[in-house]
């Protein structure tokens, strides 16, 4: 049975943030943490899917919302010190209920986010799926054992990038070809709907690969 609850933090704003806590019954002892890009959600494919297999392989989700996209249609550099902040404060209050196994995912600029919640933490404590990160991204990448999604035409994450993280021997890099920031291919929806099916299944390898350590 699955639990619906939310861990709430409050913005500088003024808003609450109401992020989804889904829950297992009996109690896991796994917590799964989505990170969100700017402009995609967790209700969006790649992280709503993400969601469903880890929920379905037994832990713990948590949804991270960001509030500074309900107040401001785009991002601000400057919001982004108080948009991690609230980030932490949700990871924080979530994490306090005590877990053996704890995985990020994360998305775009949510990868630079739980990175540096990652280091915050202690990278050696975490699990990391970078789904197409970007360049701000790589000094967490190359600091962590972790997991990289890219797209070889995702025009945010350069050629130039993935050569500085691919000569890393703990960072595991898949390039999926074709694949644009979004992990889709713009001009055949069937490529993109098997690029989805691989990703889910590699969300849920990595979180039973990681529960098996």
């Amino acid at each position: 049975m699955i639990k619906r609850s939310y861990i709430t933090v409050k913005s500088s704003w003024r808003h609450h943030i109401n992020n989804l806590f889904l829950t297992q019954e009996p109690k896991s002892d796994s917590i799964v943490i989505l990170f969100p890009g700017g402009d995609y959600s967790c209700d969006k494919p790649l992280l709503h899917y993400a969601r469903k297999a880890t929920l379905l392989s037994g832990c713990n989700v948590l949804s991270l919302e960001y509030v500074y996209f309900k107040t401001n249609n785009s991002f601000k550099g400057e919001l982004f010190e108080q948009t991690l902040k609230e980030a932490k404060e949700a990871v924080e209050i979530c994490l306090s209920n005590g877990y053996k196994n704890i995985y990020f995912i994360s998305k775009s600029l949510g990868t630079v986010i739980a990175g540096e919640i990652s280091r915050y933490i202690g990278y050696d404590n975490i699990n990391n799926l970078f789904l197409t990160p970007i360049p701000n991204t790589i000094p967490y990448i190359v600091d962590s054992k972790c997991t990289v999604v890219t797209g070889s035409k995702d025009k945010f994450f350069s050629m130039e990038d993935i050569n500085k993280i691919n000569k890393y021997p703990q960072v595991e890099l898949k390039i999926i070809e074709g694949a644009a920031h979004s992990l889709e291919i713009d001009e055949d929806y069937m490529k993109s709907l098997e690029i989805l099916i691989s990703v889910t299944k590699l969300c849920e390898d990595f979180i039973m690969s990681g529960t098996k350590k």
